[in-house]
């Protein structure tokens, strides 16, 4: 297979042997016991925050239907007690990211029996502290897989995972194998230089996991995530930031580090823009104004280009972010609790990933082009209609 970025395989296979499965009977007793939890998190959008934003997206999410959220950082055992401490009840899940930067841990290392024990602690799901698995780790994937079947009920193997795992089939089928073996719900976090699902082989593998009856969880997404819930995931995870949307590469850049720019999530367009381009638009289309006037509790009714006007970074940032939690959580809402069927929602999901990509051309066209449709529209409205029933198959968009 080819491509290296994201570092180097933890072991020499270089091509997916069958090398022999987890034992089979092991495997299939535990997932015969049915655990509470994954009742609690069926269906759920969390949303996926640093420790230090614990208390506001807590308090965004308390009221929401189908919600909750992913604490991410080394001390997320103790902001997950001082929520819980004061009547946070919604599903929640800690994420030691031990996966990330450049000295990331490879997926080889053991766990950290502190971390396992804290969330014991707190009676939460236990979610690994699993390090990063390459491109042709099968050591890797068969250890953490492994280690987790052992810390017994109530767990989710994190699999921080090299692309290739859902872009190449081979590849693919023998991680759906020895996820189905281990009988252990997984997580999954892809690492991309950009949006791992705008890759349309990537997508394909994920919804060919999704489709296997394994329990999968997907963490560090973007909108993505409402389409992972409707196409069969257990829960699925949106980052508050763009860090937290994405598993990058290890990066080659001496640790130079460029402030990222504050972004909304535009609700007809399905997606993340920078606050001032977004200010652009609006003004360049004033033949759309009901699509840009927002009614969610941050903007009011206002138009989203008030957004540049913020000059306090920090305002900025706070407002983004409460304003592209609600828009997310009532997109997620209205697919969850409407009275269509699994096939009708998957279909309406990819048929608002269609029509986003036309308002993404109508806006690209009076911007003079400096707008274009983001890659994981097009993946879902392509690879989306093979996963539905025929009744589902979708009409193309057309390119410009």
């Amino acid at each position: 297979m080819s491509g290296t970025d994201g570092g180097s395989a933890q072991d020499s296979t270089t091509s997916p042997q069958r090398l022999p499965l987890l034992d089979e009977r092991a495997g299939a007793a535990i997932s015969t016991e049915k655990s509470n939890w994954m009742d609690a998190f069926r269906d759920t959008l969390l949303i996926q925050c640093d420790t230090a934003e614990a208390r506001e997206a807590s308090s965004l999410v308390a009221d929401r239907r189908g919600a909750g959220l992913v604490l991410t950082g080394s001390d997320a055992p103790v902001a997950a007690r001082a929520l819980r401490k004061h009547g946070f009840e919604k599903p929640l899940l800690c994420d030691a990211a031990r996966y990330k930067g450049n000295g990331r841990y490879p997926a080889s290392e053991p766990f950290d029996n502190q971390w396992i024990l804290s969330q014991r602690k707190l009676d939460l799901p236990v979610l690994t502290d699993s390090g990063y698995v390459g491109e042709g780790d099968v050591t890797g994937l068969r250890s953490i897989l492994a280690r987790s079947r052992e810390l017994g009920e109530a767990v989710i193997a994190c699999l921080p995972l090299h692309r290739s795992w859902l872009g190449e089939r081979a590849w693919l089928t023998l991680l759906e194998e020895e996820i189905r073996t281990s009988g252990v719900a997984v997580a999954l976090v892809l690492e991309h230089p950009g949006d791992p699902l705008g890759v349309q082989k990537v997508l394909r593998g994920l919804l060919t996991l999704l489709a296997s009856g394994s329990p999968v969880l997907l963490l560090r997404s973007d909108v993505s995530a409402v389409g992972a819930l409707c196409f069969g995931a257990l829960a699925a995870a949106a980052g508050t930031t763009s860090g937290l949307r994405h598993l990058y590469p290890v990066s080659n850049e001496n640790g130079r580090f460029r402030p990222a720019q504050v972004s909304v999530l535009i609700e007809h367009c399905l997606s993340y823009v920078g606050a001032d381009k977004v200010a652009t638009a609006v003004q360049l289309t004033p033949d759309q104004v009901e699509r840009w006037e927002c009614d969610c509790h941050t903007c009011n009714g206002r138009m989203m280009d008030h957004f540049a006007t913020i000059l306090d970074r920090g305002e900025k940032q706070a407002a983004a972010y409460s304003h592209s939690l609600e828009i997310l959580i009532n997109v997620h809402e209205r697919l969850r609790f409407s009275s269509l069927t699994p096939n009708q929602r998957r279909n309406s999901w990819i048929e608002q990933c269609s029509v986003a990509g036309f308002y993404h051309l109508d806006i690209g066209r009076s911007v003079n082009g400096n707008w274009t449709i983001p890659r994981f529209l097009e993946s879902w409205r392509a690879v989306g209609a093979e996963f539905l029933e025929p009744e589902g198959a979708m009409q193309e968009l057309p390119r410009g």
